[in-house]
């Protein structure tokens, strides 16, 4: 069994809160023993649509930043595997929304940048961001993991490449809100279990929770298994859920039925 825990918060105040807010959650963890733990998406600092480019911008971080300096810490002192959630960045000239896995040992084994970003009437992601060009998945001691962004989970193209390419779980930071007229929390639950089933996969989705203008996030984060189900779930505040992944119930699904096996990729692109 592969032990997960997901760390469900709100980056609602200063970058400097936000990250003593993690620090505190983090050495909570420790006290599980994970294998695997995971921040949301953009943990460090939640841009509102009322800040400042050039603001936001001075808050970004190189790849071997203080925060990134912290995770690598953290990851070695628990023995654990780290996805920091995400936070913005900075890459030659421009700002990326950036999630970096940290293996045992401490070391960046993997980086995705988040390719589709969250653009609507209410908020515009890419007045901060520019977006990535690049999937991630990584070979580790607990299979095969992909790492996708909020915002990706609404294009099933990502997941099953993916998927295709060998994926056992799939790791999802988010800051999931309730942007109306979506009904937020019915898409969540509908897309994390769809992407799980669809693929056969394991997904560990972890949502911002709170309210960051003009968005209130509503937390649910979660573990799906092979078969969509719900395998674990945070309570409706900020808080640690745990869960367990047992790659070997996944591959006996897989045998007994999977859609991957009777794909027809010569009737469809993808």
């Amino acid at each position: 069994m592969i032990k997960v825990v997901g760390i469900q918060m709100g980056a609602t105040g200063s970058k400097e809160n936000n990250i003593e807010k993690a620090r505190k959650l983090i050495d909570e963890c420790l006290i599980l023993k994970p294998n695997i733990i995971c921040l949301p998406e953009l943990f460090t600092y939640l841009p509102s649509q009322s800040d400042q480019v050039n603001e936001v911008s001075s808050l970004a971080e190189e790849k071997n930043g203080s925060v990134s300096q912290m995770l690598s810490e953290y990851a070695k002192k628990s023995g654990s595997y780290i996805l920091g959630g995400s936070f913005m960045h900075s890459f030659r000239s421009s700002i990326y929304n950036t999630a970096f896995l940290y293996n045992d040992s401490g070391e960046i084994i993997a980086e995705y940048s988040k390719i589709h970003l969250f653009d609507t009437k209410d908020y515009q992601e890419s007045k901060f961001i520019t977006a990535g060009e690049k999937i991630a998945l990584v070979e580790t001691k607990f299979g095969l993991i992909g790492i996708m962004i909020c915002y990706d989970i609404r294009f099933p193209e990502l997941a099953r490449t993916l998927a295709l390419k060998g994926a056992d779980i799939i790791l999802c930071p988010a800051a999931f809100p309730i942007a109306s007229p979506s009904p937020g929390i019915d898409h969540w639950q509908i897309l994390t279990r769809a992407i799980a089933l669809q693929n056969m996969v394991y997904v560990m989705a972890v949502n911002q929770f709170g309210y960051r203008d003009p968005f209130y996030f509503f937390g649910r984060s979660c573990l799906i298994d092979p078969w969509g189900i719900e395998v674990s779930s945070a309570q409706n505040k900020e808080c640690l859920f745990v869960g367990e992944i047992d790659l070997d119930y996944m591959s006996s699904m897989r045998e007994i039925r999977s859609p991957l096996m009777h794909r027809k990729p010569h009737l469809y692109q993808l």
